[in-house]
């Protein structure tokens, strides 16, 4: 069985999911995680042995981008698809 679990946000948003993937590759799953490619979701994905699907741009660097330009919700969330 292949699954992919797919999340973007923070911690509380993404190690609930490796911790799902470890569970189910101990199974003989094959679980991928698709989450911000922020450096410490890098990390702890690869202490679990979980591969990551990088989704969109860093949680970090969106917000920090937010801030420098602000924009409305909708216009936000172009720009993050975009990278």
């Amino acid at each position: 069985m292949r699954v992919l679990l797919s999340t973007y946000g923070s911690r509380g948003d993404v190690e609930p999911l490796v911790a799902l993937a470890a569970a189910l590759k101990k199974l003989g799953a094959e679980a991928v995680v698709s989450a911000p490619p922020d450096q410490e979701f890098v990390d702890l994905l690869e202490r679990a042995g979980v591969e990551l699907a990088p989704a969109f741009m860093g949680v970090s660097d969106g917000i920090a981008h937010a801030r420098s330009e602000p924009r409305d919700l909708p216009a936000n969330a172009r720009m993050m698809s975009w990278r």
